[in-house]
């Protein structure tokens, strides 16, 4: 995965996450819990952790681990390995 689809992820999340609409929470956990399931075999998220750390990083977004967390326990904790690396 390059850097542009990764950043292209997380300004996703951080739309619906952001967004004020009724059903923006919604598209929000159903994407986040579509990406981060190990089982999906077209979007292979947790295997590029480290490219999503210097993304979050980049944007200030930091905070989308939290959610990370309910999606994926264990990619969250990689992920924050990587962030303790960066920072």
């Amino acid at each position: 995965m390059n850097k542009e689809l990764m950043t292209n992820l997380v300004n996703t999340l951080t739309k619906y996450k952001d967004g004020t609409e009724e059903h923006d929470r919604a598209i929000f956990e159903t994407f986040l819990y579509g990406v981060f399931d190990e089982k999906n075999r077209k979007y292979k998220v947790v295997q590029h952790l480290q490219l999503l750390a210097e993304v979050l990083a980049e944007k200030h977004r930091i905070d989308l681990v939290d959610d990370i967390t309910f999606a994926n326990p264990n990619a969250a904790n990689e992920l924050d390995v990587h962030l303790r690396e960066l920072i």
